[in-house]
């Protein structure tokens, strides 16, 4: 991978001030030689399970507001604090590039744990920028490039993906994602010195697989909208990742109804494909 690709494609973590998380816990697991942090969010009754990865600098907790709505609707969330986090203690050791296969070995990791710890249950893999990246390589993407998919991954929810990336991503590249994936962005979600045209984060919904795509683009939409619960476009976004969840992990008739109503609004944009 071309290091200064992989460096501008890769968005870094705004920072946000960090939201508590409801009924959140941590544990420690271990990853080869590593120790690997998860914040578990369990509702009572799980119906389903998300793996969340957070983007690049950042950690789990400033996307609370978001995460506690997905548990709200049924969703054990597991998210691991991966090595390019502002809050890794070895973060000083990582570029984003050496981050990158690590981290898809934290959310294989997180997989597995959410297995044992709530065998059965459907699950989903969910990220913000760079851990949107890892979510749709767990459901499908890079397939024949990245041995990390996942079999298991019903579907892929993200915020504002990455997009292209130089020497990474190519025109065939989300063409074996298959599986049902929503994007959210907006019209604003470029990072100064790191991307500047917004329309990167559509590659993904244009160029996977089509079936089963969704795109959310906001009106004056920035990158923190997955941490900024206070804007106003935030409830019409999660309120629909929601249901895109429930649809497609559930199988709930309601949500894939409510998925095939949606129209773009005075919010945003909608398409699917």
């Amino acid at each position: 991978m071309n290091r200064r690709g992989l460096l501008a494609g890769a968005l870094a973590f705004t920072a946000a001030p960090s939201l508590a998380l409801a009924a959140a816990s941590t544990t420690t697991i271990k990853v080869g030689d590593r120790d690997v942090e998860l914040t578990v969010i369990r509702p009572e009754a799980p119906k389903g399970v998300i793996v969340f990865s957070h983007g690049a600098g950042g950690w789990p907790a400033p996307y609370g507001a978001l995460l506690e709505l997905w548990t709200k609707a049924g969703f054990m969330i597991v998210a691991p604090l991966h090595v390019d986090s502002q809050k890794h203690p070895d973060r000083a050791k990582y570029d984003l590039r050496a981050a990158f296969m690590l981290r898809l070995a934290d959310v294989a990791a997180a997989a597995g744990y959410a297995a044992k710890a709530a065998p059965g249950l459907p699950l989903g893999n969910a990220g913000h920028s760079y851990g949107s990246l890892m979510s749709m390589i767990r459901a499908g993407a890079l397939e024949g490039m990245i041995p990390a998919q996942d079999p298991n991954t019903k579907a892929a929810l993200c915020f504002s993906s990455p997009g292209v990336i130089k020497g990474l991503i190519g025109p065939t590249s989300y063409q074996s994602l298959k599986k049902p994936m929503m994007m959210i962005t907006g019209d604003q979600d470029v990072v100064p010195g790191l991307v500047a045209d917004w329309h990167e984060h559509l590659y993904p919904f244009d160029t996977s697989a089509a079936g089963g795509k969704y795109l959310w683009q906001g009106k004056g939409v920035n990158h923190g909208l997955a941490y900024h619960p206070e804007a106003p476009a935030f409830a019409e976004a999660a309120a629909l990742s929601v249901a895109f969840l429930k649809a497609k992990l559930l199988g709930d008739a309601a949500a894939e109804a409510a998925l095939a109503a949606q129209g773009s609004t005075a919010l945003a944009e909608w398409k699917t494909r």
